[in-house]
């Protein structure tokens, strides 16, 4: 899922209005650009588990991917190029699909398939870093994200011979690239402002429990196994969690609650965080129920965390870009890449130990804004996320 909630809308809401007419190319935007997050979740992992499972148990694409895409964000080479980039690194991702085919004669499928990996993670961080729109404030109904699943997964399904099995998810990247760099084209001249990397640990966790889980999808040890369901269902239920679960829970937060309230912004946040601390606890049953149980709520921490309202940050709890940057990288590939590493191994309890520890930070960070919350009654003073 991008990471476009956190960039600066592109339209402002007027008050007693609702949302002003969006262009129809803002739109297809948001929706290409899930598309694009979304495929290298899903076809990146099933293309490590294929060809590289003897490294880092197939994840390292996914960690490369993520790595990439995370050191690219927000940098200024990217807020300062032209929208020919956009289009340019599109297609050659699009190509890198077939280059794991291209050098599977040499033996050499994986590092083609690492290589691409690299080049669509640093397409990521360009689009996202580029976008001035955000799903969440385009309407009433955030619906970009479920089209875009059903694109990527008509994509990764898509019915053919094996020679033939990238050309869906060639295409589809392709038509992307189209969409992003027309996006890009119509804001040419106008200021760009990135505010991706300007995230704290309330923001961090929510993003990495649901890139872990992501990641570690194929894997298939943690509480997939104990549910009986085969890796194509697998892989859809956790498109479904990922995509259309924040679309759900941010039409219930616009319906329900004043999401334009600082208040609200804090409880919601102490909601995600709360997920975040119930989703490891599941781990310890064995039951069907507290295996999908272990799935939904790190993925209602995530969607709680897109869904609220974006408050601007206190210069009391700004932290710099490089403790940002490296907290993201510690807690997202550098942990999905630990989680590979010890599985064959520790079995499920590399998966589990892992959203253990994020578990763990999630309830410090609450019980420090707890702390913080009774010692600063004023309203003047730092919220406590």
């Amino acid at each position: 899922m991008p990471m476009s909630e956190r960039k600066r809308p592109a339209v402002t809401r007027l008050h007693g209005l609702g949302h002003p007419p969006v262009h129809a190319l803002v739109h297809a935007g948001e929706v290409a650009q899930w598309t694009v997050v979304l495929l290298g979740w899903l076809w990146l992992g099933e293309q490590g588990m294929r060809l590289g499972w003897s490294v880092a148990s197939g994840v390292s694409a996914v960690v490369l991917w993520w790595a990439a895409r995370l050191l690219s964000r927000g940098r200024v080479w990217a807020l300062e190029s032209a929208p020919a980039l956009m289009g340019l690194l599109g297609l050659l991702t699009a190509w890198g699909v077939w280059w794991p085919d291209f050098l599977s004669a040499h033996s050499a499928a994986h590092a083609g398939l690492l290589a691409l990996a690299i080049l669509w993670g640093v397409w990521c961080g360009l689009m996202e870093t580029r976008s001035q729109s955000s799903t969440f404030t385009l309407g009433r109904v955030a619906w970009h994200p479920v089209v875009a699943a059903a694109l990527a997964y008509g994509a990764w399904r898509m019915p053919g011979s094996v020679s033939l099995a990238p050309l869906g998810v060639s295409a589809l990247l392709a038509m992307c690239a189209a969409v992003l760099h027309a996006r890009d084209r119509s804001h040419a001249g106008q200021p760009t402002v990135c505010r991706g990397v300007q995230a704290s640990l309330p923001q961090v966790l929510p993003a990495s429990a649901m890139g872990l889980m992501m990641g570690s999808l194929w894997l298939g040890n943690a509480w997939c196994a104990g549910l009986n369901l085969s890796l194509e269902w697998m892989a859809t239920s956790h498109l479904v969690l990922m995509a259309g679960l924040p679309a759900l829970v941010a039409g219930c937060i616009r319906w329900c609650v004043p999401v334009d309230h600082a208040l609200v912004h804090e409880r919601l946040s102490f909601i995600s965080l709360g997920f975040l601390i119930l989703g490891p606890l599941m781990l310890l049953g064995e039951s069907a129920v507290h295996g999908t149980l272990a799935m939904v709520l790190p993925s209602l921490a995530w969607a709680v965390h897109l869904g609220r309202h974006r408050m601007p940050m206190k210069s009391g709890v700004r932290w710099t870009q490089g403790v940002q940057r490296g907290l993201a990288l510690l807690l997202g590939p550098g942990l999905l890449g630990w989680v590979g590493l010890l599985s064959p191994w520790q079995g499920p309890l590399a998966v589990q130990s892992s959203f253990a520890l994020l578990g763990a930070l999630a309830a410090v960070q609450m019980l420090h804004g707890v702390w913080r919350w009774t010692l600063t009654p004023s309203a003047s003073l730092p919220h406590p996320f």
